[in-house]
């Protein structure tokens, strides 16, 4: 969360780390929660299968290996709840650090903004000079198809064969080359090209009149 301007934000970053370490180690400790369960269901089926055995043999039965294993997985299951509980309140400081910081924040995202913007209007200006030579061809084609004549209807076919010959029709962009229609990729990169950096503030919350249709707010 955050990430265009988390390195402007030392304090957001900090607490951004201490969300994302408790997550992680939250996740660790579901994950030794499920195995200590496990480990203790399958111990549990041991121990009573050795019992039983011991005692039809006359012997005295083993020590039972499950509850040591159940005293590490209500362990487990404590120190899960703990984190569960510092993530929760952990949250909640990161919510109330953004309240707090809300014009700030805004006012970073917006200045990270117009820097990409002036970078991706740079890199669209020089892909649609790019671009427009490559469509150059394009109308070259069509500039050939205009002086080459059609050819003359002959009365008797006395000659060889004719190559095959493949009729093209009209020569666009995606008859000749293949792709999205000229006019589409020149004016999304037209757009691109004109995106400029800044000063773009908050937009003002609209003002919604409960049980009066009649007018709209401007």
């Amino acid at each position: 969360m955050f990430e265009s301007i988390i390195e402007r934000a030392p304090e957001l970053a900090r607490v951004e780390e201490a969300v994302m370490a408790l997550q992680l180690e939250h996740g660790e400790a579901q994950a030794k929660v499920a195995g200590l369960a496990s480990k203790a269901a399958r111990a549990r089926e041991d121990d009573l299968n050795r019992e039983a055995l011991a005692l039809n043999r006359g012997s005295k039965p083993p020590k039972p290996k499950e509850p040591e294993l159940q005293e590490q997985l209500e362990r487990a299951q404590r120190e899960l709840e703990v984190l569960e509980r510092r993530l929760t309140l952990s949250g909640s400081d990161r919510s109330r650090y953004i309240q707090e910081h809300d014009e700030e924040l805004m006012s970073l995202l917006v200045e990270a903004r117009a820097e990409e913007a002036e970078r991706v209007s740079k890199g669209a200006s020089e892909v649609l000079a790019d671009l427009l030579r490559y469509f150059k061809c394009e109308d070259d084609a069509r500039a050939l198809g205009r002086l080459v004549p059609a050819p003359a209807a002959s009365l008797e076919n006395t000659g060889a064969p004719a190559p095959v010959t493949a009729v093209w029709g009209a020569r666009t962009t995606q008859n000749f080359a293949g792709g999205p229609p000229r006019g589409n990729l020149e004016g999304a990169l037209r757009y691109l090209a004109g995106l400029r950096p800044g000063g773009e503030s908050r937009p003002k919350a609209e003002t919604t009149i409960v049980g009066d249709s009649s007018e709209e707010t401007a």
